[in-house]
């Protein structure tokens, strides 16, 4: 009974350094794909510093038995890659009326900034509404809540204040925030203060992550 043979053909050294760096080549693409994967999904993003806008929106509802309703919303939209959260915020409605004495002309120049204000002056007499939270981010905050929002995303706190509708022409919304991006390590050491007209405030000594706001609406008679 024949055996049949058979020829095996053996690479040269030519040969096999080439097919070693092949594999070497398909070895380093794949890690090479790996870590620009894992780089851009998830260690390029957390080194991001966060991105955000702050917005507070004042709607006026219907004047009922001669109250006024403002529905105040506060808004964070996230418009980064990483998670921010609020460590303390606070807010704060103020009635104003038309100031008695004459109307005169305010100017500021500096180097950064130029206004000139002659309109009728307004001045706060009552305050409306306040309110100032200390949530996990900050040292001594409740560590039960927190206001996370992720990227891309918007959080939003409401509220509602009743105003006489012919008392106080123009409210003055004053807001405080410490933002930063979540988790916050370390927590920031903020306390909440009460202001000489009775409003709550937020005191610290960090500046970093503080975000002030003043911004007034006309309430419109209706």
């Amino acid at each position: 009974m024949k055996r049949e043979l058979r020829v095996h053909s053996v690479p040269t050294k030519a040969e096999q350094i080439r097919i070693i760096v092949e594999i070497v080549a398909i070895v380093a693409a794949g890690i090479w794909a790996l870590y620009t994967f894992v780089y851009e999904q998830r260690i390029k993003p957390l080194a991001e510093a966060p991105s955000f806008s702050i917005a507070t929106v004042v709607e006026q509802s219907a004047t009922t038995n001669g109250v006024v309703f403002l529905t105040v919303r506060k808004r964070l939209e996230n418009t980064g890659n990483v998670g921010i959260d609020i460590a303390a915020e606070a807010l704060s409605v103020y009635g104003e009326q038309i100031a008695k004495r004459r109307q005169r002309e305010s100017r500021t120049e500096t180097v950064t900034r130029a206004q000139v204000t002659a309109d009728v002056p307004r001045r706060k007499v009552a305050l409306l509404f306040s309110i100032a939270k200390l949530r996990n981010g900050a040292v001594q905050g409740n560590q039960n809540i927190a206001f996370y929002v992720p990227p891309h995303s918007s959080g939003d706190a409401v509220y509602l204040v009743a105003v006489p509708a012919r008392v106080y022409p123009v409210v003055l919304v004053a807001r405080k925030d410490y933002i930063a991006k979540a988790p916050i390590a370390p927590k920031i050491a903020v306390r909440i203060v009460r202001t000489p007209q009775g409003a709550y405030d937020l005191q610290s000594s960090q500046l970093t992550g503080e975000y002030d706001a003043d911004d007034e609406y006309p309430i419109r008679p209706r």
